[in-house]
């Protein structure tokens, strides 16, 4: 093939040239357009003939957020039978494929989709009719044939693409950063041939520094938590998409969650309702129930891991970042210090690494989210001056404003007291919460029951789905890609307090804002 694949430098200078070459998208001298990218028309094709012919421009700009390609009048760009040879001239559609781009969104990807019954192909691989794939920089568009190589895209926008290896490159279009901390940083990226988007989580893997290893990056660490995730299939716990190992990095592709964190939910309401927090609360429980059914405890449950599905209230809920559970058999306990200390159990700090816990450690943790859901702040805090956050923690003394518990509920008062219990043999079980009188809804019960059904049944039919399209792949000369649409959404990692763990997110401090300061009808719960 003569096609000329074209260098960043020679299209950053001609990206400069003011004077388009294009008849639809001539502009007035004093306006300069956006231009995202650019489609280059190739020299020679099939047989080394010229696919073009001499009156044609070297490139089309691309400009709007959409380009269309074909014999119809009403596609963008018209081909004439005085602009290409005649033997592919017939072979083109009305409108033989689109291209569209979101350029209101940060990195996005271009996405072409074949219109025609004769074929659009990347790259050699044909798209199929009506079906999508994302371009990427220098892929090659061929029309009718995969041999007819028409043009060379060009992605005039950054894109992190050059930042992962080809193994991730070749599957994945990388585009903006979605959150980063202590254990590395996610990105937002999108299956090429599928247009789905996902989460990816980058881990550095970390090197030997002065004899010792990085405890955050530990390879051991890493794996332990990819073979947990792995493992996992419930509809309230994240799913792992894939893992990629490479020399230096791991690359978690998870599936992206567009409602964002429990944490951000509660702030940007001040606090939630009983009502909904009884429905986010009872798939949290079943989450916790299900890894624990499985020999997994979590360590670090906290509002900053427990996404939402949706911005909308009825949602589902998952369960996310296994960097710090284990595995716990028969022979196999717990005595490691870790976990975000706010949301610690007293027994975990009691540890010392030289005592055991058990599971019982996330009774706990889920107890401080349902306070921090009803009530807006923590229950254990630093800022409270008359004793260490250690010692708070330890006797399970929580702050309780009236002000702010004022309204809500005895039954959930009673349920927040049974999970903060010290002593774990007489903390509430996970089956007991779920039994509680408060936690009996008979319409959240049921909404919950049906969103979790079907969650489970989209997830076995897309990946039966999946399952098809790879076997008929393996039997066909051409690749057909399928499109699927999914919601965007954040996450967020935490950025670390010292070596070893991250900090939680702030939450408004009762004893510590305004009016509350002073609140004399502030007190402490003790079971002393």
């Amino acid at each position: 093939m003569g096609d000329e694949v074209i260098t960043d430098n020679e299209t950053q200078t001609q990206t400069q040239t003011q004077n388009s070459q294009i008849e639809w998208s001539q502009q007035s001298p004093a306006f300069i357009p956006n231009i995202w990218g650019r489609l280059y028309l190739t020299k020679t094709s099939i047989c080394r003939q010229k696919c073009w012919k001499i009156k044609t421009p070297e490139y089309y700009d691309l400009i709007s957020s959409e380009f269309s390609l074909g014999r119809a009048f009403t596609c963008t760009c018209v081909i004439r039978k005085e602009m290409i040879n005649d033997k592919i001239l017939k072979n083109i559609s009305k409108k033989h494929f689109i291209l569209k781009r979101e350029l209101s969104e940060p990195l996005s990807p271009t996405i072409i989709t074949d219109l025609s019954y004769n074929g659009t192909y990347v790259n050699g691989i044909l798209i199929g009719k009506d079906h999508s794939c994302i371009l990427d920089n220098n892929d090659v568009i061929s029309l009718s044939h995969p041999s007819l190589k028409i043009f060379v895209f060009k992605d005039l926008l950054k894109n992190e693409q050059d930042q992962v290896p080809y193994e991730i490159s070749k599957k994945y279009y990388v585009s903006r950063v979605l959150g980063q901390g202590a254990c590395g940083i996610v990105k937002l990226v999108f299956d090429k041939t599928k247009c789905t988007k996902y989460a990816m989580k980058i881990i550095r893997k970390s090197r030997v520094t002065n004899g010792q290893l990085n405890n955050l990056n530990d390879p051991k660490k890493i794996m332990n938590e990819i073979n947990i995730m792995k493992s996992l299939k419930h509809p309230c716990v994240i799913s792992t998409e894939e893992v990629i190992d490479t020399c230096d990095a791991v690359y978690i592709v998870l599936e992206l969650m567009q409602g964002g964190e429990l944490f951000d939910r509660i702030t940007s309401q001040t606090h939630l309702s009983e009502k909904l927090t009884r429905f986010l609360f009872r798939q949290m429980v079943l989450a916790v129930k299900y890894l624990h059914s499985q020999g997994i405890t979590h360590r670090d449950l906290k509002p900053e891991n427990v996404l939402l599905e949706s911005k909308d209230d009825r949602t589902l809920v998952k369960i996310t970042d296994f960097g710090l559970s284990k595995f716990v058999g028969e022979d196999s306990f717990m005595k490691t210090v870790c976990g975000t200390l706010l949301y610690l159990a007293p027994e975990v700090l009691g540890a010392n690494g030289q005592k055991y816990y058990g599971p019982e450690v996330d009774v706990w943790s889920l107890g401080v989210i349902f306070f921090v859901c009803l009530a807006g702040y923590l229950p254990f805090s630093s800022s409270y001056k008359d004793m260490s956050l250690k010692d708070q923690i330890v006797t399970g003394r929580y702050r309780i404003s009236e002000k702010r518990w004022h309204g809500i509920s005895l039954q959930a008062r009673l349920l927040m007291k049974s999970m903060l219990t010290v002593q774990p043999s007489k903390r509430i079980t996970l089956d007991a919460i779920l039994n509680h009188p408060w936690m009996q809804d008979e319409e959240v019960i049921i909404s919950v029951d049906k969103l979790l059904s079907n969650a489970t049944q989209m997830k076995s039919f897309s990946e039966l789905t999946l399952s098809t399209d790879s076997d008929q792949d393996e039997n066909s000369n051409s690749a057909k890609l399928n499109v699927n649409v999914v919601a965007t959404g954040k996450r967020v990692l935490s950025d670390s307090s010292n070596s070893f763990e991250p900090i939680p997110k702030k939450l408004k401090l009762v004893a510590t804002e305004g009016k509350d300061n002073s609140d004399s009808t502030n007190s402490y719960y003790s079971e002393e």
